[in-house]
């Protein structure tokens, strides 16, 4: 696909820093009963695999002598993690590319980098998992443990990373869900693995402790859109595999979100007037999913990474 030809190679103009914002960060997700998470597959092509959990979602990429695989869900899925990727293929898991910080796509890194897979990601994943900012209501943040962090970072706007029958391109941009986020280009199969800057069928979460905003998610799925056709398929950080229409209906809400949520500030309204004002009622008919805490949690987020 002849966009994917010129994702490394990037004009400026697409890569505009966005501002940094210090505001509160996401809190974690609380107690998933791991012994009931079933890892779900769904064939992407061209060796390619899309696994869903509990947490952000795996893909897998199957080469002719190894595996290259995005994110690595929680630490207890480890087994179920490994064990679904070995009915894909016996190879051996060469590359774990960690698409941001969080622990529901990096707890399982130190069990498969001590199966030998090298931790690919960010620079600031490797600052972020080894320094992390405080929790809710001001906890310190716990360190993830040395063999969890990336070995192999890269900084500016983007590397690769290759296997025999297998290519995986890392796109940076700056501020999106996080500083740290990688999206990752499978130019050979048609394929995008986002991270959490899109999120299929709900409101995403958006770390704004760590320079994370609204502004920056909006920016990062145009760039999506814009390296993608009506053949790419599209795995979200959370979700079901999803298209570039999905994607283009997910900026929509953002965008929509954005827009309301800037009208009350500029009117004035406090950040809790907006979080009990129920602004984004018919969005919640979408992406609100049946008892998320997102409908109060989203727009403060949206509020505190406005300008």
């Amino acid at each position: 696909m002849s966009k994917f030809k010129t994702v490394l190679g990037l004009s400026a103009s697409l890569l505009t820093s966005l501002t940094l914002l210090a505001v509160v960060p996401a809190s974690a997700q609380q107690g998933p009963d791991f012994s009931k998470t079933v890892i779900q597959a769904t064939d992407l092509g061209h060796g390619l695999t899309a696994l869903a959990g509990t947490g952000g979602n795996i893909t897998v990429a199957v080469g002719s002598d190894a595996i290259i695989m995005v994110d690595t869900e929680y630490a207890p899925l480890h087994d179920k993690i490994k064990a679904k990727v070995a009915e894909l293929s016996p190879l051996p898991i060469r590359y774990v590319i960690d698409t941001h910080y969080h622990g529901d796509h990096t707890g399982g890194n130190e069990a498969f980098a001590k199966d030998g897979a090298i931790i690919v990601a960010h620079e600031n994943v490797a600052k972020r998992m080894a320094d992390p900012p405080p929790g809710a209501n001001g906890q310190p943040g716990t360190p993830a443990p040395k063999d969890a962090l990336p070995v192999q970072t890269y900084s500016g706007q983007g590397t690769e990373v290759k296997i025999p029958g297998q290519r995986a391109e890392l796109v940076h941009l700056p501020n999106v869900h996080t500083d740290g986020d990688t999206i990752v280009f499978w130019p050979d199969a048609n394929v995008i693995s986002t991270g959490d800057i899109v999120s299929s069928a709900s409101y995403p979460n958006i770390d704004v402790a760590v320079g994370g905003g609204i502004d920056g998610m909006i920016t990062g799925t145009d760039f999506i859109i814009a390296h993608s056709d009506a053949n790419t398929k599209i795995v979200p950080g959370h979700g079901p595999v999803t298209d570039k229409k999905g994607v283009i209906a997910y900026r929509g809400m953002l965008k929509t979100a954005r827009d309301l949520i800037a009208k009350a500030k500029a009117k004035g309204m406090t950040e809790d007037q907006v979080q009990n004002a129920n602004l984004l009622a018919d969005l919640n008919k979408k992406w609100l999913p049946q008892g998320s805490a997102m409908a109060s949690r989203f727009p403060v987020l949206v509020y505190r990474s406005l300008p």
